[in-house]
């Protein structure tokens, strides 16, 4: 009976251990499972820092983009500076030949006065040729004179001939 007993016992012990190897298994099941679950986190953490890493890199395209648009912008400025540039020298052109109008005007005044100088020249000439005509008729006038002083004479001694 004693015996009957202890094999009861015994067997009790035995299924109790029995069970504490069930236990223990789905202890340590359990255990790896946790593992599975730390591991699983750790990848959800990766994963996380992935999309982190993935916004920054599309703020960064977003960055670059504006960056080429402001290059572009910056040569559209360039341009403009030199259209600006081109538009002041054009401006400065436009003033010269401006000038150069008023110069090209004043040369053919001074063509007007060059031709009325010459003209002044010829009536001067003329006035000249007019001075010396008028004493040679100065001369002939003289010489006419004493033309008729001589023929006064002549009439004289006609006379005193006549009387002689």
């Amino acid at each position: 009976d004693k015996l009957s007993l202890i094999d009861t016992e015994l067997l009790k012990l035995s299924l109790i251990d029995t069970e504490l190897d069930k236990l223990l298994l789905m202890l340590t099941e359990l255990l790896r499972l946790s593992l599975i679950d730390t591991e699983l986190l750790k990848l959800s953490l990766i994963d996380t820092e992935l999309l982190k890493l993935s916004l920054i890199d599309t703020e960064l395209l977003k960055l670059s983009l504006m960056l080429t648009e402001l290059l572009k912008l910056s040569l559209m400025l360039t341009e403009l500076l030199k259209l600006s540039l081109i538009d002041t020298e054009l401006d400065k052109l436009s003033l010269m030949l401006t000038e150069l109008d008023k110069l090209s005007l004043m040369l053919t005044e001074l063509l007007k006065l060059s031709l009325i100088l010459t003209e002044l020249l010829k009536l001067s000439l003329i006035d000249t040729e007019l001075l010396k005509l008028s004493l040679m008729l100065t001369e002939l006038l003289k010489l006419s004179l004493i033309d008729t002083e001589l023929l006064k004479l002549s009439l004289i001694d006609t006379e005193l001939l006549k009387l002689s």
